[in-house]
């Protein structure tokens, strides 16, 4: 049989430790689980000992509580943002060595004290659904920062199903997400290739044009009153960093300050040039659009979109938005678009650009092959959380190995 619980009877929170990032080391004494590293490379879980990305260190001498160190099967909880979407994103944190970690600041550490009455992978999954999230969202406060405070979480009243049903739950979902994790470290890789084949074949020798003369900055928008009632393909920065592409319907009560896009674009984010993000829409709908938080490129001979994705993929780049483009720091930083026109992109002539399109093409469609399939993946697991965690769907009769077959 199952029960109800509300979650400051079974769970603690403790707020994490601020340290600067001028304070992090690529070695040290404890591992820091930054806020902002959160949204760079982890999905629901952080793994010590195989992470998705490296994790810094702080050194012994910073000013810790025991309260702000990180066990085994915590779960780091995000409760503070400069957009609602990003509140209430959970990790759990995987450390069987209990290597020494702090969790960073503007996260809560939240910990199972009562582990005979939920799995604490099984809370992280049920405190990342919509479901969950949706109840955490009446607790909002702020207005450019918003913030949910602990206590108001801890008196969030949830259900919990009888311990072995929570294990076989948490078996089906993480068969879901090890295909995830699996579809993000292929692409890992498939991008890396192309980036090390642009660099061999285009050197600082290579003849340059101005991005402005092949690539166009669109900001072309929408009129919602003309498409009221059409459901669009909607492409926001924490939508794609989470796999999630929602679909939303137009109405006259929706801004017009998003930008139309096309398979053909190439996006990257406006903010923090120094952490340049870039993306290639797949626009499986009719009908897309991104937020204003992207820079829209769209190449004036689409044929050699992929040649332009890599080289603005590149380092060179990135290093060009740096030294050209902010005069400010810290992570309000913004690309101002006009002046990326000024790069020197790499103009090797045709025959060049299409060989090298020829080599990288059937790489990024595999990777937005693998990126779509992470998408569907994203969408059965919200559509299942709910069915598997009310009793629903009976998970006894379902064959793991089976499943997990299927998904390989």
């Amino acid at each position: 049989m199952g029960c109800k619980v509300v979650l400051g009877d079974i769970c603690s929170f403790s707020r994490g430790a601020s340290i600067p990032r001028a304070r992090m080391h690529d070695t040290g004494d404890y591992l820091y689980i930054h806020y902002g590293d959160l949204y760079k490379g982890f999905d629901l879980r952080i793994d010590v000992e195989s992470p998705s990305k490296p994790i810094p260190f702080i050194l012994r001498g910073e000013k810790v509580k025991e309260s702000q160190c990180l066990k085994d099967q915590d779960i780091v909880y995000v409760l503070t943002s400069e957009t609602v979407d990003d509140l209430g994103h959970a990790y759990l944190f995987n450390n069987p060595q209990n290597k020494l970690a702090v969790s960073g600041t503007e996260t809560t550490i939240v910990r199972v004290k009562r582990r005979d009455l939920v799995i604490p992978a099984y809370l992280n999954y049920l405190m990342s659904s919509p479901c969950f999230i949706g109840e955490l969202r009446r607790y909002v406060r702020g207005m450019k920062v918003f913030r949910v405070h602990p206590a108001d979480v801890s008196r969030i009243e949830i259900e919990l199903p009888h311990i072995e049903t929570q294990r076989k739950v948490v078996s089906i979902l993480d068969s879901i997400y090890t295909k995830q994790r699996i579809n993000t470290q292929l692409n890992g890789y498939l991008e890396k290739l192309v980036s090390l084949e642009f660099s061999r074949r285009f050197k600082a020798s290579t003849p340059t044009i101005e991005l402005g003369k092949v690539l166009s900055i669109s900001t072309e928008s929408i009129k919602p009153q003309e498409h009221a009632g059409e459901i669009w393909e909607h492409y926001s920065i924490p939508a794609y960093d989470e796999n999630r592409q929602p679909l939303f319907e137009l109405s006259d009560g929706i801004k017009s300050n998003k930008y139309a896009i096309d398979a053909n674009c190439i996006l990257i984010s406006k903010l923090n040039p120094a952490t340049k993000r870039i993306w290639m829409p797949s626009c499986t709908s009719e009908h897309s659009v991104c937020s204003t938080e992207f820079i829209v490129y769209k190449p004036k001979n689409p044929r050699y979109k992929s040649f332009y994705y890599a080289a603005i993929d590149s380092q060179a780049f990135t290093d060009f938005l740096i030294a050209h483009v902010t005069g400010s720091t810290g992570s309000r930083q913004r690309t101002q678009p006009k002046a990326t026109l000024t790069y020197p992109m790499p103009n090797p002539g045709h025959d060049a650009i299409e060989g090298f399109c020829a080599f990288a093409n059937p790489i990024y469609k595999q990777i937005q092959s693998n990126k779509l399939e992470s998408k569907w993946l994203v969408s059965l697991r919200d559509a299942l959380l709910p069915k598997l965690m009310s009793g629903e769907i009976d998970v006894s009769k379902i064959d793991l190995t089976q499943l997990n077959s299927h998904l390989a």
